[in-house]
């Protein structure tokens, strides 16, 4: 590169800055800094004078130009845990308490199992559902509840699943349905489980229908009274004098 190159070069990036500078004052004169009258945030028991961040903000670091800036900004950074910020006359509105969560024998007694097959298409890429369907990637759901786990004649389970005992019950269903990979860990099925009570109480109730002899749903758990009675002491309560 000779020197006339590098001169075009240099002379084209002091025009870059002479550019820029240029548009900066006409900027500074066509949208003059306007700064409010009274500071955004007020610190207590401090003589300094409190900055006002939001003004600060949209200007910086124009805005440390300004006098005492610097000066203001350590002074308020350094009395920054006696700010009292402004909060408004009313109350916050009260948080909802949660509700209390359904059991399932509730879920099942308002289930929709049309709704529960819909809701099961998900599942039909790996299992059938009609009696003496066959095995996919999973086995046959037909009479599933009731029927022992990893009980399906044929089909090759995972040594996770093939180390389970018992049946399938609604409950167990309801758990595996929600997390497979936390129920049974080790689990070859990748699905990532149905999060609302409500779907898988319907999956629960197509289920129910998927056998010649159903299993009855669990009974819905009655209601928890919160307030005792006061018990009976025994001893009787003797009459007024007024009789």
């Amino acid at each position: 590169m000779d020197t006339f190159e590098r001169l075009k070069i240099v002379t084209a990036g002091a025009g870059v800055v002479l550019v820029m500078f240029v548009l900066h004052g006409i900027a500074d004169r066509v949208f003059p800094e306007t700064w409010v009258a009274r500071p955004g945030y007020k610190v207590a028991d401090v003589s300094e004078q409190a900055v006002d961040l939001v003004s600060l903000q949209r200007s910086w670091p124009a805005g440390l130009r300004q006098e005492g800036g610097r000066a203001n900004v350590r002074s308020y950074m350094d009395n920054i845990e006696k700010v009292s910020l402004p909060r408004s006359a009313e109350a916050p509105p009260a948080l909802a308490a949660p509700a209390p969560p359904v059991d399932l024998g509730t879920l099942l007694a308002s289930a929709d199992a049309q709704k529960g097959g819909q809701t099961a298409q998900v599942c039909t890429s790996c299992h059938t559902f009609e009696q003496g369907g066959p095995d996919r990637m999973g086995p046959n759901l037909w009479g599933v509840v009731g029927r022992n786990v990893a009980a399906r004649k044929g089909f090759t389970y995972s040594s996770a699943f093939a180390a389970q005992t018992g049946a399938w019950t609604y409950e167990r269903l309801d758990r595996w349905l929600t997390n497979p990979a936390k129920a049974v860990p080790g689990t070859k099925m990748a699905f990532a489980g149905l999060r609302k009570p409500e779907d898988r109480a319907n999956v629960l109730a197509y289920l129910h229908t998927l056998t010649a002899s159903p299993v009855p749903f669990p009974k819905p758990e009655k209601t928890k009274i919160t307030g005792a009675s006061p018990q009976h002491s025994g001893k009787e309560t003797p009459p007024s004098a007024s009789g």
